[in-house]
């Protein structure tokens, strides 16, 4: 059984296609299995429609030929629930660690860092919804949560919607839900940021709410280039 850890370790990885962190995070799951502290990814994706186990075809709605134009790519994902968008403009912070069967309190915790990233943005009003797992605003999703426990151990977690290209909502019935409305931060009068800054800011507000240090790591430790 791994130990209690004494930090967060925490890792931005720039701008990274979706296949390549989603190796990483198999890759470190292994290690945390077998003993080693668990890890914070930070990431931006470029355009791609992740499938979740309940993913529907039909929910993707833009031809081959509109994905090609706008480089959207499609892959499958270890997680529950069904397409989500990722893109630039959009933080995705995956915690690979030790849960056991805390699952509900670790998806709740990734809510309430998100919110809290989101308030300090000047986006006020949010809440976290265990029905759809995410952050909602209203009738708004700004942020979307899905993961994948294996022998207690999570890997995938929440993308939060800080300025996406808003045509790209267009490709897909998010989270199979019809009428509802994805955005982003500053479309619903939020402070613009990067994307690192935001991821930054949700990796020290998570080890707080985890009550340890943070303390960051490089990318090439984790067999990737930065970029």
């Amino acid at each position: 059984m791994a130990s209690t850890p004494e930090s967060l370790r925490a890792v931005w990885l720039g701008r990274m296609a979706f296949e390549e962190a989603l190796a990483l995070q198999l890759a470190a799951r292994e290690r945390v299995v077998a003993g080693e502290p668990g890890v914070l990814f930070l990431v931006e994706h470029p355009p791609v429609l992740t499938l979740g186990r309940r993913a529907r075809r039909e929910d993707i709605l833009w031809s081959e030929e509109q994905r090609a134009a706008a480089g959207v790519t499609i892959w499958e994902a270890p997680r529950g629930g069904e397409v989500t968008l990722h893109g630039p403009g959009q933080l995705v912070a995956y915690p690979i660690m030790m849960i056991g069967r805390r699952i509900r309190e670790h998806i709740v915790r990734l809510g309430d860092v998100a919110i809290a990233v989101l308030g300090e943005l000047g986006v006020d009003g949010c809440e976290f919804r265990m029905e759809h797992p995410g952050v909602w605003r209203g009738t708004e999703k700004l942020a979307s949560i899905g993961i994948h426990v294996s022998r207690g151990v999570t890997v995938q977690g929440i993308s939060v919607n800080l300025a996406v290209d808003p045509a790209l909502f267009g490709a897909l019935v998010s989270c199979g839900l019809h009428g509802v409305t994805v955005t982003s931060a500053v479309a619903v009068g939020g402070r613009e940021t990067t994307v690192e800054a935001a991821g930054r800011r949700f990796a020290a507000l998570y080890a707080a709410q985890l009550g340890l240090p943070l303390v960051w790591e490089g990318a090439e430790g984790y067999g990737s280039d930065r970029r």
